[in-house]
């Protein structure tokens, strides 16, 4: 199987996210545990005896502290990822994004109740005109959310410091890929290319006559034969005649006449 190489942003976990992450756990659990730890802590110290605190049943035990749940699992999968990860470059960009995200919108829902018991549920009023049982079941409505949104903050800050290790830190990792099927394409017979060939000149010196060397007459080689014969000469053209020097003038009337004439040009007469 074929190996492609990817370059992937890792970085480590360190002591400070395996800290943040556990603390947050402990206040976590310890706001989803607040109705019925209270409601024990309130039956021991005042007279009147209550049978529920905030929630009568466990579905409203759901939808009031769903949220803080599911933070505390988180926080547990945190600390415990980051305890494995605490020497390894081992966590990636996207266990920072949920460390950043999820504690944000716990944050902003928890700080919506906040406001609401601090502002509309008259806690000034509560605290300072109420009873005893009225003040310790204010406190713990505010320690509810109160608690969550402090480890939601722990955790947002974790994210945080992940995130900005992440920013200058390159791990390359080798990924398996699947290997392409083998081309049933005949590959191409590839041609061989011409080779040189190298004519090597014959050295001749060795063939050359030297400088001082005589003449040896070979006893086996015979002269060839001179032929006798005289090959003809080209006839001589004989000089021409006094006849035929004086035919170049005409008998009659003297004039010169044209090679080969046959008549005078001047008197007209017959040569």
């Amino acid at each position: 199987m074929a190996k492609k190489i990817h370059t992937k942003k890792l970085t480590y976990a360190g002591i400070s996210l395996c800290l943040l992450s556990f603390f947050a756990f402990i206040l976590s659990t310890a706001g989803a545990i607040a109705d019925p730890v209270g409601k024990l802590i309130y039956n021991n110290i005042f007279t009147n005896k209550i049978d529920f605190l905030f929630t009568p049943d466990i579905f409203a035990y759901v939808n009031t502290y769903g949220l803080s749940c599911a933070l505390a699992i988180f926080s547990l999968v945190a600390f415990f990822t980051s305890a494995r990860a605490k020497g390894k470059k081992k966590i990636d960009g996207a266990f920072a994004g949920f460390l950043i995200l999820f504690p944000l919108v716990v944050m902003i829902t928890k700080g919506i109740m906040i406001y609401y018991v601090m502002v509309k549920g008259h806690f000034s009023n509560a605290i300072t005109r109420g009873y005893d049982n009225d003040k310790f079941r204010v406190a713990l409505s505010l320690a509810d959310d109160v608690l969550p949104f402090i480890a939601a903050f722990l955790l947002f800050i974790g994210g945080l410091v992940i995130a900005g290790r992440l920013m200058g830190e390159d791990f390359a990792v080798e990924i398996p890929v699947a290997a392409k099927p083998p081309d049933s394409t005949p590959a191409p017979i590839p041609m061989a290319a011409p080779q040189e060939q190298n004519f090597v000149q014959p050295d001749i010196t060795q063939f050359r006559k030297p400088d001082n060397a005589e003449p040896v007459m070979s006893q086996g080689v015979t002269e060839p034969e001179i032929s006798q014969e005289i090959p003809q000469q080209a006839e001589v053209a004989e000089p021409a005649t006094a006849e035929q020097l004086a035919a170049e003038k005409c008998p009659h009337c003297g004039s010169e006449l044209k090679s080969g004439a046959k008549f005078c040009s001047v008197c007209g007469n017959k040569i």
